[in-house]
């Protein structure tokens, strides 16, 4: 028999350091800002992100993202600020 352990939650993965999915960042960017990450493939194939805004914009500003760990790079602090104002 074969078990399956779920995973925890993004907002517990983020704060312990993981690696979060695509999809996990997002809903947890989603809870703390608004904001959401679009997983998309450009015209070679190659998997790449945009930040979209809380009116479903894409953020054009120098964007797409070719890796995920860049978007965590922009956005981490945001998510640290809205974790630490519930924490409090």
């Amino acid at each position: 028999m074969i078990f399956t352990i779920p995973r925890p939650c993004p907002e517990l993965l983020w704060r312990e350091g993981a690696y979060l999915t695509p999809a996990e960042l997002s809903s947890l960017l989603e809870d703390c800002t608004g904001h959401t990450v679009e997983d998309t493939t450009d015209e070679e194939g190659d998997q790449i992100f945009y930040i979209r805004t809380p009116g479903g914009e894409r953020l054009e500003d120098g964007y797409p993202f070719v890796d995920i760990e860049t978007v965590e790079d922009l956005v981490g602090w945001r998510i640290d600020e809205a974790l630490a104002s519930a924490d409090s």
